[in-house]
């Protein structure tokens, strides 16, 4: 389970020169080998962002689902 606990638009050129257009999404979550919270920074493009099943805001406990590729595919509320 991850908390949202802020976002980042990014706008960049990729490697291979094409545009990307996205969101950092920053988020916290329990681990046992930490003391404290741990962090993690997930980027999602923003076509990906707009199709979402649920928009999390800032505060928001939600799962993160990733693709075969390794990129997030969906987030859901928990």
């Amino acid at each position: 389970m991850y908390t949202l606990v802020g976002t980042k638009n990014v706008d960049f050129k990729g490697s291979d020169g094409a545009q990307v257009n996205g969101m950092n999404l920053y988020f916290t979550y329990e681990d046992p080998e930490v003391d404290g919270e741990a962090t993690d920074r997930v980027f999602i493009s923003s076509n990906r962002f707009m199709n979402l099943t649920f928009m999390p805001e800032i505060g928001n406990q939600c799962e993160i689902r990733y693709n075969k590729y390794g990129r997030v595919a969906d987030i859901v509320p928990v």
